[in-house]
Order: C-alpha cells, then structure tokens, then sequence
C-alpha cells in the first residue's frame, strides 16, 4: 500500500512555523510520515532568545507535531538541552519527533526502509566510526557500515554524492554552483540504490532524471530505478523549493525493464567493487511505481513540491 510522504530542507532553528505548516498540510493530504534534512536546529553559538525558548517549548511538548516526524544532522551540532532530552528517551525528543542520529537504518511501520548518514565528512578521521553521536560529522566508515543495510527506499545524507550531476541535462539555477559532493556518499548510494535519495543544497533546488541501478546478483532482469532530490533550505532568498511530497510504496516490486538504447553510462569515479555504475535515463511512468503528489496548496514561500 502507498504512502504520503513530505520532506522539508533545512530549517535552521525556524521549525515552529514550518511544524505548522506541515501541520495544515497533513490535514488535506494525510501524510504518512515527515522528514527535515539538514539543519532542524540553528547554530547554537548565535542562539537567540527567542530560539532558545522555541526548543524549550519544543521539548517540552508546547508544540503540537500530529504525525510521525524525523530529524537529521546538518552542519550544525545540536543545541545541549536537546542532547540531554535524547539521551534520556532513546531519540524521541518530544511526542511524534524522532532524531534519526548520525548513522541509522530505520523501517517505519509502515515498512519504508529510510538509511540516514547525517553531517559532514570529517577528514582528520581516516578509519574507523565517528564516536561523537550529535556533532555534526561523519566518517567514511561510518558511511561504509551503512552498506551493509543492502538497500534503502528512502537514503538520506547531507551532503551530494561526487559525479552525480554527471550525464544529466538538468541544470542548477543561475548563480549556483554545483555542491561538493563526497565519494563515500556515491558508494554509499551505489551500493543501497534506494529508490530515493534526499539531500540539502541551501539555495538551490535540485531534481536530477531518475536513473538506473544496474541488476544485482540476487535480481539479476531487474533494474532499481534511483530519484536524486536535493532541497533548498526553507529561508533560501530565491524561493527555491524546500519541500517535496511523493507516495512510495515499499511492497512494490522492482521495475523489470531495459534502459533506453541512447542512455549512457556515466563513467564515475573509482568505486569498491559492490559499488556499481550509473545509467541515467528520463523513466517512463510504466517502470515507476511511486509516484509524485499533486502540487500541495499553501502559502509557503518556497514551492513545496515538483509538478
């Protein structure tokens, strides 16, 4: 059976607001389940006032969340009263807010399989796991122990996979440059190809074409089809869109079909060898089982989700 899904770019400290959007908007379309990427916190060395008494309130159940929500880490560590919550009540960090951590594998119920590796790479750490849980980076092996959850429908990281812009006609807004991305986080999608993979590019919106996974020994006719999204964050000046709703249904099998014959491979970067190459191609709606929702009507001033 399908589900409503909504995703939210970065919000940086101003979730009453959008919490209450998603709130309006859960009420016309019943979503399933919400995702913030990047930054739900602001930076908590310019806290104000006024955000410090936002996560007070927050944490302690003053503000209504009427769905299942999740949290990730941006670029910022999070804020000390919210690390002490987490720690008490196994990362739920008021009613219906979940903090997906910085390495996780978590199935809903569901059963959407969302992989999560959440910050930055950090490049004084050449091997082995990040130990520090809420600082806002990770390691390759944190990003190689994922892996081994073997697929994902849903794979969400901070930062873009390296090359992924490769072979696409997509362009970015004027202005914007492409976001560096990091090879782990191309293994990581390479080897999981999840049928979505959220992102954050802060002023920019970004939806590459669907690509094909090439088959895997275990399904050796089928062809996992990857979205690659990346959101802008939800004060972009531009008004770039920063959020996406889509209906994913994980009991779906996967498309059995051929890439078109003028896709081409996209020759990336040295991969492991579980890794596999890309080939991108515009899906016709016959291999897609998911799809995405109809424009949501609200009064956000960035657009909230693809045609």
């Amino acid at each position: 059976m399908a589900s409503k899904v909504i995703v939210i770019g970065p919000v940086e400290g101003g979730f009453p607001a959008i919490l209450d959007k998603v709130s309006k908007l859960h009420s016309k379309n019943s979503f399933s389940l919400a995702i913030f990427l990047g930054d739900f916190f602001g930076d908590p060395e310019t806290s104000s006032d006024e955000n410090d008494a936002n996560v007070s309130a927050l944490i302690n159940g003053k503000i209504t969340i009427p769905l299942p929500t999740y949290f990730t880490l941006g670029k910022h560590p999070l804020p000390g009263p919210v690390i002490e919550k987490l720690e008490k009540s196994e990362d739920e960090l008021c009613p219906n807010l979940y903090f997906l951590g910085k390495r996780s594998t978590t199935k809903t119920s569901e059963g959407i399989r969302i992989v999560n590796l959440g910050g930055s790479l950090d490049p004084t750490i050449t091997a082995g796991l990040s130990k520090e849980k809420y600082l806002p980076f990770h390691t390759e092996g944190d990003a190689k122990a994922l892996r081994g959850a073997n697929s994902a429908d849903i794979l969400l990281t901070s930062h873009w996979p390296s090359d992924v812009r490769k072979g696409s006609k997509i362009v970015l807004p004027d202005g914007i440059e492409t976001p560096t991305g990091e090879q782990c986080v191309a293994d990581l999608c390479s080897a999981l190809r999840p049928r979505y993979h959220f992102c954050t590019s802060n002023d920019a919106f970004y939806e590459r074409e669907p690509f094909f996974n090439p088959p895997s020994e275990k399904e050796p006719d089928a062809k996992p089809i990857t979205r690659f999204i990346s959101l802008a964050s939800s004060n972009n000046a531009t008004k770039q869109k920063a959020l996406y709703a889509f209906s994913i249904d994980p009991t779906s099998s996967v498309p059995i079909t051929l890439p078109p014959a003028k896709s081409n491979h996209i020759p990336a970067s040295p991969l492991p060898k579980t890794a596999t190459t890309i080939v991108p191609t515009n899906v016709p709606a016959t291999t897609a089982p998911d799809t995405h929702l109809p424009a949501l009507k609200t009064a956000s001033s960035a657009s909230p989700t693809p045609p």
